[in-house]
């Protein structure tokens, strides 16, 4: 058992539950951010230890993960991204640290059921990258080149896909609700069973995407082309069933 407390003068009191009874240990505190002294023995069973929590290498094979990285067909599948500390990112709303991988070289490289939520690939090469599975909510892909990228059953929520290639890219099932796909190249791409629900899609580019069994109620379509798109039992923005170009 282990108890805290804070006196106005700094000092801080430990008491804590030994073989022979309670032993209370008085640590002088010179500052908020001070350590318990060097040396102070762990006790086994305690609930603290004296040494600094770890922090996840930003390095994973022989990619040095951070801006510009030249990581491609690197297997990051199973990973969480949002832990690593490579000392930059952005905070997303959890307050996670997200890497920052803009303008890497991730061509071919794979994120299998890997946590990249609030992670940065704004500019990256991400063709035939393999994200299946993974979480990618509130991730940024601004400006991507991800043709041919594999998201099938990946969640996409709130994310930035603003003006990203994302043609022939294949997003079976995943979840994209409230995503930014403004401007994005989503030609010919597979969006069979997606939930586009309130994203917005201005300007974007679906012709040729097959949307079969895709919702888009409230989103966004301002200036979306959907020329030659399949619209199979597509729920359109306005709420409303589209059959246009079932086989």
């Amino acid at each position: 058992m282990r108890e805290f407390a804070s006196w106005t003068g700094h000092v801080r009191l430990l008491g804590l539950l030994a073989a022979g009874g309670p032993i209370l240990l008085m640590v002088a505190c010179g500052s908020a951010g001070s350590q318990l002294p060097e040396g102070m023995p762990t006790q086994e069973g305690a609930e603290f230890r004296n040494t600094p929590a770890p922090t996840i290498e930003g390095t994973i094979g022989d990619c040095e993960l951070g801006p510009g990285a030249d990581c491609p067909g690197v297997d990051f599948s199973n990973q969480d991204l949002g832990e690593i500390n490579v000392g930059y990112g952005q905070l997303d709303e959890s307050g996670r640290e997200g890497a920052d991988l803009r303008d890497a070289n991730l061509r071919g490289a794979r994120f299998v059921s890997s946590n990249l939520e609030g992670t940065v690939f704004e500019g990256a090469d991400l063709r035939e990258a393999n994200f299946q599975q993974a979480n990618l909510a509130n991730a940024s892909l601004f400006g991507a080149d991800a043709r041919g990228a594999d998201f099938a059953g990946a969640t996409l929520d709130s994310g930035e896909f603003k003006e990203a290639d994302l043609s022939g890219s294949d997003f079976t099932d995943a979840v994209m609700k409230g995503g930014d796909f403004s401007r994005a190249d989503l030609s010919g791409a597979n969006l069979r069973g997606v939930s586009l629900l309130g994203a917005f899609l201005t300007d974007a580019d679906l012709s040729g995407a097959d949307l079969t069994d895709a919702n888009l109620t409230f989103a966004d379509v301002t200036g979306t082309n959907f020329e030659g798109a399949v619209l199979c039992n597509t729920k359109m923005a306005d709420g409303k069933i589209s059959n246009e170009g079932c086989p």
